[in-house]
């Protein structure tokens, strides 16, 4: 016959033992925790990202109508009506059409179709703000007021920067955009 052995009563993992496994499995639980919560908020950083990418495209999109609009005189959007409210002056009278500061965006334009002027209407796009700054350039074959000393043209060049700011938790993030219009006439 064979001897069976006996379990020896003392044999086994101790208390010790166990608490050990259990504090590096928490370790590992804990760091798969992070790693999960950071590629969420990496995730809604670049969701807030590309929607503020999308902001800027509408306005300056908006802003190239109004341009371009100035070409059709049965509309009321011209060359003119391409600065910041308040600026702009056409016979004594501010003709800038796009919000100075920074404003809470809204999802879409008012009345007039571009978005970033007073009559922009919907709901607001929450965490996203949007600045417009129009600003006249110099142009030294065609001296202007922007100029210095200034000169008796038109204004023919302006330079348009569109900064939109977003949030990813409390943190501020801005994406900005500019560009250079001009106004010639064809001649």
């Amino acid at each position: 016959m064979r001897n069976i052995k006996q379990a020896d009563p003392q044999s086994g993992f101790s208390y010790v033992d166990v608490m050990i496994a259990i504090v590096i499995l928490l370790v590992g639980v804990l760091a798969m925790m992070a790693a999960i919560s950071a590629a969420v908020v990496r995730a809604k950083g670049h969701e807030q990202q590309n929607l503020a990418k999308q902001v800027i495209t509408s306005t300056m999109e908006g802003i190239m109508s109004v341009k371009e609009e100035g070409n059709n005189p049965d509309v009321t959007l011209k060359w003119a009506r391409l600065g910041n409210i308040g600026n702009n002056y056409e016979g004594g009278i501010p003709q800038g059409i796009f919000l100075n500061d920074w404003h809470t965006v809204m999802e879409m334009p008012g009345p007039d179709n571009v978005l970033g002027t007073i009559d922009d209407e919907g709901a607001e796009m929450l965490g996203i703000k949007r600045q417009i700054i129009i600003t006249d350039i110099c142009s030294p074959d065609q001296p202007s007021i922007a100029c210095d000393p200034p000169g008796t043209h038109a204004v023919t060049v302006r330079l348009i920067q569109i900064e939109v700011a977003y949030y990813i938790g409390s943190v501020e993030h801005i994406e900005r955009a500019e560009t250079l219009v001009t106004h010639y006439a064809a001649e």
